[in-house]
């Protein structure tokens, strides 16, 4: 496994390019974006921001041009309600007004169920996609009432606190053996979390199935599994397996649920190694 590539999650902070935002339809849209050539846009899940990818954009922006969105309820971006399919059609904006047409889209957990909504489209823009730790979806119906699971998570950042919140989340989502600084700072990332977008977000999820869409995605794809993820039950990562035949598929060995801050070295070779085919 890779060391960490900086002293502190608070030094690593301080690297991040600045959010930037647009509003359409009355809905705020926030991201960082920096470096130039091949686009690689990136997706967070239920604990993230587009501050996740903070050490991707210290390492692939001197080759890429790297965005990273907040999700909606997310940092920067408004609330929308919970349906993954409004979603996608946000991602769909973000892609249009920053000219990103031929991106590769990194879709980690949550980001990975929007990704493959998106990519499944016919007028789709996306020329690649990476599905990171992620899942098809719950599947409940529509009349299914928030799980206990959520309930619980939002009361423990209503009492707790967010820096309490973030710290037994992080510890939740990477393997045994993860450095104390990728712990500290998937848990400063998780403080920042809000429980509106946490709800709707959770809450989309649970609604969300993206088993017809697997097949209808064109564009080349990559899933990755981290082999010691503790969140995304393995019953579901073998269901995504099979229902991606067409894909290059990857176990990033010794990571939990965050790859990309545990061992940021390998997630970031998979990615240009990908992104780099003819």
């Amino acid at each position: 496994m890779s060391a960490f590539p900086f002293e502190s999650a608070e030094s690593a902070l301080a690297t991040l390019p600045p959010r930037q935002s647009l509003r359409q339809a009355g809905l705020t849209l926030a991201w960082r974006e920096a470096g130039s050539g091949p686009a690689v846009v990136f997706l967070h899940g239920l604990l993230g921001s587009a501050d996740s990818w903070v050490l991707q954009f210290a390492d692939l922006a001197a080759s890429h041009r790297v965005v990273a969105w907040d999700a909606p309820g997310y940092g920067g971006s408004s609330p929308l309600g919970p349906d993954i399919a409004a979603y996608a059609d946000a991602l769909a904006v973000l892609l249009a007004r920053l000219g990103l047409e031929g991106a590769t889209v990194v879709g980690h957990s949550m980001g990975g169920v929007v990704a493959a909504l998106a990519a499944a489209r016919p007028e789709s823009p996306i020329g690649r996609v990476v599905l990171s730790c992620s899942h098809p979806g719950y599947a409940a119906p529509p009349d299914t009432p928030p799980t206990a699971k959520l309930l619980g998570r939002l009361e423990a950042l209503r009492s707790e606190g967010p820096e309490a919140y973030g710290r037994a989340r992080a510890q939740a989502m990477v393997a045994p053996g993860a450095s104390a600084e990728a712990v500290a700072l998937a848990a400063r990332i998780a403080a920042e979390t809000r429980p509106d977008g946490l709800y709707n977000a959770t809450r989309a999820l649970q609604f969300a199935d993206a088993r017809p869409c697997y097949a209808q995605i064109r564009a080349p794809m990559l899933v990755l599994f981290g082999g010691a993820d503790p969140v995304v039950r393995p019953e579901l990562s073998a269901e995504l397996r099979a229902l991606t035949p067409r894909a290059t598929h990857r176990v990033l060995p010794g990571v939990g649920h965050a790859p990309y801050l545990e061992d940021p070295a390998t997630y970031d070779a998979a990615l240009r190694d990908f992104v780099s085919r003819p």
